[in-house]
């Protein structure tokens, strides 16, 4: 039933002229994170529903920002608040009342109250032109709730809200405190059909409830206490605690004539679409100053808002209190500008704050932020988007693989699915699709590959004509193993599940716990069956395990025995680890060393200083195009060699077809160091376009005072390597000389030539290139 509400049009006047929002006057609170570099991707989600994340390292750090795009004048799309489909007024979380409710898309809405199962968002609801929800208590004095409004031609809004609601006879007029919103129910609340059809609900979360039954504009019926009625389809009912009815509300009987006066400074009758938030954000285009209500510092954010021309709406989820700084509420206006939003308001941020889409590669809802908390909250309602355009015929394939690399023998998925014109996703069975892999040998089952050999591979797709394919696939091949536990201390009868990976040549991890060879060295101490271990008795032995060729042992000791001895395992050597001599041959040839300057406080004799430092720099400065000289140092190349030399700045060399830059990271991370230094090396990077990237510092990544920094420098080393460039990082610090490869990416540390005691570090290592059409080898040369 759509009821029509009386309303003030002197009221409507007031509010717009008391509740307006003052536009900031551009003063110290526009003090904002500066962007220093960029990772965006975007999908489809439906047709005219873009969703697109930007991780950001700005000068503050790692800023995670999640925006959905919508057209509104896509006929079929259709944007309304939700709510749980299980109980009115029940909390759940985003992505369930997205899921129940069919859209396929949404965030987090309404501000509510935290306390108990049950609550009520606190502005205004109106879906498919039905005023759902409406309260009494927002924007009295001054505006803090904003609120979206659409209106039934499509002409999108927003507003501080107000409304003021009363009941009563001829005897007494009651104030109520709103509209289908049982939070507390401390004074009466209307209640209609469009929130339920009954109090059942109301009396289990309420003890003792009294109400009026009204039809036709009279008091029908007055239950006792605590007794569920019905709700009347074309009346309502006004629900009151028993010591309200007794103390405030006695003069009213069955057959009073019956008045409702609600004015509100919005006529609700008129909206399509209502749904509350917070405080304005953007008002004309411009960011207004932060109410009383909006969350002061860098913050989890959701905001919602839309372009100046009306055809465009921004959802925006930014992370916080995790790796992602969050934002300030001047932050999130900048954003809410960038995205094109002229006019917008915040929702409900902090732990609430969730952005949840199925885009074309997802087979259901999912949650596409960082969650503050850890795992979703349960909120009171939810903005979503909704594809009311039938599911049709297949327009076009895609291939959805599982993984981007494997190993030989090791299958995966490449999954061939089709999508309609609004990008709904539909399920291709394997048996009527051709597949094809090029660039390696192996077998197909279904979507299945199992690569027989190694290398870089693309897989083709063919269905009625239509084809798909995709690139830069890698079967790799084991390179080493490494169980998560090599030694174990059991006892009689006690079992140990093995756990195991193997990393392939390029430092990728998969895991192989169950395809992995165990044999144990003394089956009297225990047995193997799967990746399981048995202790029979008291002794201890070592599992052999054995994967293509790789070899590691685990050590079980059963009891109190003495641990047996760890047969040697010689260390897999990288395969771009070879014996690097400069030859006349067209290659290119650089070698790099670290810090040779001492800066300690001992004495050293002015003839073991010079030897040492002419010892290093003959090794330096021959046979090689360049010189590279990664840490401090007090010596000088020849001029007639290409060198560079740290000086404590950024630095960049683009040489034969090598980029490499130094970075200072010597407070404990690059953005605590000199933050723009990001925006330089990623540049000249990205500039050069060379297929070897060598990046030289004082600090390796995993020792950065911020975690959130160190991962978000391993994943744009790990975008290069997506984009089949081989990536060096080389510190040069400390005393010794080690080197990890992990997921594609090379990481050495070169030490220091002089030992704080101011004698020569016998592990001075320097590094020898080559690099030759796009292949590239080096070699670590031991200084002596």
């Amino acid at each position: 039933m759509k009821r029509k509400l009386v309303k003030s049009a002197v009221a409507m006047a007031l509010a717009a002229v008391m509740l307006l929002s003052p536009l900031s006057d551009f003063g110290a609170e526009t003090a904002y994170a500066a962007t220093q570099y960029e990772m965006k991707t975007e999908k489809t989600v439906t047709r005219g529903v873009t969703y697109e994340k930007s991780s950001r390292m700005t000068d503050a750090g790692v800023q995670n920002v999640h925006v959905m795009k919508v057209d509104l004048t896509e006929s079929t799309l259709e944007i309304r608040e939700v709510e749980s489909k299980g109980a009115y007024g029940l909390k759940e979380t985003v992505k369930k009342m997205l899921t129940d409710n069919g859209a396929v898309a949404g965030v987090n809405a309404d501000f509510f109250g935290l306390s108990g199962s049950y609550s009520a968002p606190f502005g205004p609801v109106v879906k498919d032109g039905e005023v759902i929800s409406a309260g009494t208590t927002l924007n009295k004095s001054e505006g803090q709730y904003a609120a979206f409004f659409m209106d039934e031609d499509g002409n999108p809004f927003f507003d501080y809200f107000t409304m003021t609601a009363k009941f009563g006879n001829e005897k007494k007029m009651l104030e109520l405190a709103g509209m289908n919103k049982f939070a507390s129910l401390v004074f009466p609340a209307y209640l209609d059909r469009n929130a339920m059809n009954s109090t059942s609900s109301l009396d289990q979360r309420f003890e003792k409830l009294v109400k009026f039954v009204v039809e036709d504009d009279e008091i029908t019926y007055i239950s006792n206490e605590g007794e569920t009625v019905t709700v009347p389809e074309d009346g309502y009912v006004i629900v009151m605690s028993a010591d309200y009815r007794k103390n405030a509300a006695p003069m009213f009987e069955v057959g009073d004539e019956a008045v409702l006066d609600i004015n509100s400074s919005v006529d609700l009758d008129e909206m399509e679409t209502a749904f509350g938030g917070g405080g304005k954000l953007l008002v004309d285009g411009k960011i207004t100053t932060a109410n009383s209500k909006v969350a002061s510092g860098r913050q989890p954010r959701t905001a919602f808002g839309v372009s100046r021309d009306g055809n465009t709406a921004i959802f925006m989820v930014v992370d916080g209190r995790g790796e992602s700084i969050g934002a300030t509420h001047w932050e999130l206006g900048l954003l809410m500008q960038e995205y094109g939003a002229y006019e917008a308001m915040h929702l409900d941020g902090g732990g609430s704050s969730t952005m949840v889409a199925k885009t074309a590669e997802d087979k259901a809802l999912t949650v596409q932020n960082e969650v503050s908390e850890g795992s979703e909250r349960k909120v009171i309602n939810a903005v979503g988007i909704f594809q009311n355009g039938k599911k049709g015929k297949i327009e076009e394939i895609r291939i959805q693989p599982s993984a981007t690399r494997t190993l030989t023998g090791r299958g995966i998925d490449f999954t061939v699915y089709g999508l309609d014109e609004y990008y709904n996703r539909i399920e291709i069975p394997a048996t009527n699709v051709k597949m094809e892999a090029i660039g390696v040998k192996g077998t197909w089952d279904g979507y299945t590959f199992t690569p027989s050999t190694t290398g870089t591979f693309t897989v083709t797709a063919t269905y009625n004509n239509m084809g798909a394919y995709h690139v830069g696939a890698v079967s790799s091949k084991v390179a080493r193993l490494k169980p998560t536990n090599d030694s174990i201390k059991l006892n009689v009868g006690d079992v140990a599940t093995i756990a195991m990976t193997v990393y392939d040549e390029d430092g990728f991890m998969y895991w192989a716990s169950t395809s992995t060879k165990y044999s144990v060295g003394n089956p009297a101490v225990g047995t193997m069956k799967d990746n399981v271990f048995t202790a029979k008795a008291k002794g201890s032995t070592n599992i052999k395990c054995e994967k293509d060729g790789a070899i590691a042992y685990i050590t079980v000791t059963v009891g109190d025995a003495e641990v047996a001895k760890k047969p040697e395992v010689a260390a897999a050597k990288d395969v771009l680890n070879q014996t690097v001599t400069k030859k006349n041959d067209g290659a290119y040839y650089f070698n790099v060393a670290g810090k040779i300057a001492y800066t300690g406080t001992e004495e050293i004799a002015a003839e073991t200083y010079n030897a040492a430092r002419s010892k290093v720099k003959s090794y330096v400065d021959a046979n090689a195009n360049v010189a590279i000289y990664g840490g401090l140092n007090d010596i000088q190349s020849a001029k007639k060699l290409d060198s560079l030399s740290w000086n404590g700045s950024y630095r960049f060399l683009n040489r034969g077809g090598v980029s490499l830059a130094m970075i200072n990271a010597e407070k404990g991370g690059i953005t605590a160091t000199d933050a723009t230094q990001w925006a330089k090396f990623t540049r000249d990077i990205e500039n050069a376009g060379n297929h070897t990237i060598v990046l030289v510092m004082n600090q390796t990544p995993s020792d950065f005072k911020s975690g959130a920094e160190a991962n978000y420098f391993r994943a744009v080393m790990n975008k290069y390597v997506e984009q089949g460039k081989k990536v060096f990082v080389v510190s040069c610090y400390n005393k010794s000389y080690w080197t990890s490869t992990k997921d594609g990416v090379r990481y050495i540390n070169l030490p220091n030539l002089w030992q704080a005691d101011g004698t020569v570090n016998p592990n001075y290592t320097m590094l020898r290139f080559r690099v030759k059409d796009g292949n590239v080898t080096y070699e670590a040369v031991n200084i002596k």
